[in-house]
């Protein structure tokens, strides 16, 4: 999709064109207080960039549409744009919020040397404050799962439901071979450049059908993403378990999957599944990882029917 500037950029969500009156403006007026109501023109309304100033950070985020308020997580290494597809296809019934977490997108620059999730978790709040979120349906891909899942758990009354994607709960310390090739990543990245970072992770980040406009917005994502981001990224060899939090989460809860994920496979997800009270798997074919990018048109059907059914309080569309 390619960089985006600060401001207002219209990418055309449900917009509804109006009817040719022959530039009659009294019967345009009159069509718009018979037939059009102010949710129907907030539908047409472009994304919005905006910042909000928390303790530690400025936080850039974009925004979109009216109704329950809906927040998307991005991955680490990656930012917001991560959702815009999601943004573009939801927000005719929903307020969509996607916040760049720091040291990523257009958010302050991080001096933490570490990954530390507790303390980005600590930010998700922090920003759902400042935006004024008292509840929302949320959506995380990889470890902005695993942190929209410490939030959840922390504050379950802010939390309608939880969407993972690719999201393993539990144990992320890795062995010896792992935090080697990991440290052979960070050193290659800052001495050779982010490209040899990414023609690593896109041999398995995304399915080999994955079309090229998936893999260039994943590319740009990623080599817009500050060098100290990615040394912490890949530097940090142990980050807190989140194997107790399932229990804890007693929200419904979906985890979409690719058939092609081979980081977070189809028979894994329906076992993390199942460690939840209320949790349940929907499988999306010929897509891997990055199913906001691959599969942009089935993850968003699935999440508007999952809100929907919340909606009419646990029964099927």
């Amino acid at each position: 999709m390619g960089e985006y500037a600060r401001g207002t950029v219209d990418y055309g969500c449900h917009q509804r064109v109006m009817p040719r009156y022959d530039h009659d403006m009294k019967r345009f007026l009159a069509l718009l207080l018979l037939g059009y109501s102010a949710a129907t023109l907030a539908g047409a309304a472009p994304i919005t960039q905006r910042s909000v100033e928390l303790e530690r950070a400025q936080i850039s985020y974009r925004e979109r549409g009216q109704g329950r308020p809906v927040v998307f997580v991005h991955a680490l290494l990656l930012d917001s744009r991560l959702w815009l597809d999601q943004l573009d296809g939801v927000c005719d019934t929903r307020r969509c919020l996607a916040p760049d977490l720091s040291g990523h997108g257009y958010s302050s620059p991080s001096t933490q040397t570490k990954i530390d999730m507790q303390r980005y978790a600590d930010e998700l709040v922090a920003f759902l404050d400042a935006t004024k979120v008292r509840e929302a349906d949320f959506v995380g891909l990889s470890a902005g799962g695993n942190i929209a899942a410490i939030v959840c758990a922390r504050q379950p009354q802010r939390c309608r439901s939880l969407t993972l994607i690719s999201t393993v709960l539990g144990s992320a310390n890795l062995d010896a071979a792992g935090i080697r090739y990991r440290a052979e990543n960070a050193r290659t990245v800052v001495i050779e450049g982010k490209d040899t970072l990414f023609r690593r992770f896109n041999e398995y980040i995304v399915a080999p059908e994955a079309p090229l406009i998936a893999r260039a917005r994943y590319k740009t994502m990623l080599g817009q993403t500050p060098y100290e981001t990615l040394v912490a990224f890949l530097t940090t060899s142990d980050t807190p378990s989140t194997a107790d939090l399932p229990p804890k989460l007693t929200m419904p809860v979906m985890i979409p999957v690719g058939q092609g994920d081979t980081v977070l496979t189809p028979a894994m997800a329906r076992k993390i599944a199942a460690t939840f009270p209320s949790g349940r798997v929907i499988e999306l074919a010929s897509a891997g990882r990055l199913l906001p990018l691959e599969a942009p048109t089935q993850l968003n059907d699935a999440l508007q029917k999952f809100w929907l059914e919340l909606d009419n309080g646990g029964k099927k569309p």
